[in-house]
């Protein structure tokens, strides 16, 4: 096991359990899938049917919170305002992605065999289209940066690599990645879904970002996507709606938005947005490095839990290949997720495979609580 936590978080976090709603009595371990909602969600859910009343002033009101959204996220993410797009889920902005390249015979996309399906589903649909899908495998559980660009070549048009990944926790590197693209035609995407709000996200090292608000950073659901202009100046998604094109000079001609608000075809998701600004703001009182460093110490010492009960661990060990996620394999998982749910302990299991979230709201004690249970949920 770990040495205690005493010091090594800073003395702000965990958060108070009490911000959130449905923690009462629970250990909740279940972020990368289903997190609380917060208490003050309750008022954003007012002020947005206040606003719903308002008429057209409150339809404007509703757009001016959403550039106030876009202004958090891209804060989150180093980029600007104009680089984020608000949509209905991650997978939406992935297709946004994938439906802007003019594809060819010939061409290829390298995806991890281990990520998750809206990538890897997306990229295997281009196989009707001549489009090689190249998978690279794991290493154990893991994967290696190397590997995934060595699998790369001039004909690579797009890579798709998730930063923590959905399955076994692994928190990729993602600045290797880019800094072995770099200078190349090769586009890379990320979902950052299972990184934002627990870790730091570089979406300028990227062309591309998706990402699901409702995990760790505890929205609804809903999804972001970032386009970093700078990199990929000339994405031009496939389809377009009224809200992604400006009029032209004649009802037949219409001009793209030159931001990221081309990859929105019509309204967003505004009651969504009313939440997520107020996640933001919560996470951003306590700072993504000070979340980062509370989440990675509590899934060592998860990790160090599932090592000694001789479990097959999935996600590594050292702290900067770690996120908020620890996985083991189990054959049954369900029944480890209904057996823990059975003692107030709440944790996610499917594909073969048991996963306990941290978050800024989990303490040592929800770990050990957890921990000295298992082995009975085994």
């Amino acid at each position: 096991m770990t040495t205690a936590l005493t010091g090594i978080h800073p003395p702000s976090l965990p958060a108070a359990k009490a911000d959130f709603i449905g923690l009462e009595g629970r250990v909740h371990l279940a972020t990368g899938g289903e997190p609380p909602l917060l208490k003050v969600h309750r008022q954003a859910f007012e002020r947005f049917a206040e606003d719903k009343a308002n008429g057209f002033s409150g339809y404007h009101a509703h757009w001016a919170l959403a550039e106030n959204v876009r202004s958090q996220v891209a804060r989150l993410v180093g980029l600007a305002a104009g680089d984020v797009a608000l949509l209905g889920n991650a997978s939406e902005g992935i297709e946004r992605v994938v439906s802007s390249i003019d594809w060819r015979p010939g061409d290829n996309v390298v995806v991890p065999e281990l990520d998750y399906a809206s990538g890897r589903y997306a990229l295997a649909n281009l196989k009707q289209r001549g489009v090689e899908v190249r998978l690279v495998g794991p290493d154990g559980w893991r994967l290696d940066e190397e590997k995934l660009v060595s699998r790369c070549d001039r004909k690579t048009r797009l890579t798709y690599v998730s930063q923590v990944n959905a399955l076994t926790g692994q928190h990729i590197d993602i600045a290797r990645i880019s800094e072995a693209l770099a200078g190349t035609d090769t586009a890379l995407l990320i979902d950052a879904s299972h990184a934002l709000g627990a870790v730091p996200v570089r979406a300028d090292l990227c062309d591309f970002v998706v990402g699901s608000t409702y995990k760790f950073l505890l929205g609804t659901h809903q999804g972001i996507f970032t386009w970093n202009r700078q990199k990929s100046p000339d994405f031009r998604p496939a389809c377009v709606g009224w809200w992604s094109a400006d009029p032209g000079s004649t009802a037949a001609e219409f001009q793209m938005k030159s931001d990221a608000k081309r990859a929105e075809y019509g309204n967003v998701g505004h009651l969504g947005l009313y939440l997520l600004q107020e996640s933001i703001a919560y996470l951003d009182s306590y700072g993504v490095d000070a979340i980062a460093a509370h989440v990675r110490a509590l899934t060592g010492h998860m990790v160090d839990g599932m090592n000694a009960l001789g479990l097959e661990v999935m996600t590594p060990l050292e702290a900067d290949r770690r996120a908020g996620n620890a996985a083991f394999v189990h054959e049954n998982p369900e029944v480890i997720v209904a057996a823990a749910e059975r003692e107030n302990i709440l944790i996610w299991g499917d594909q073969g495979r048991v996963r306990a979230s941290a978050h800024l709201f989990t303490t040592e004690e929800d770990v050990e609580i957890f921990l000295k249970r298992l082995p009975d949920f085994l």
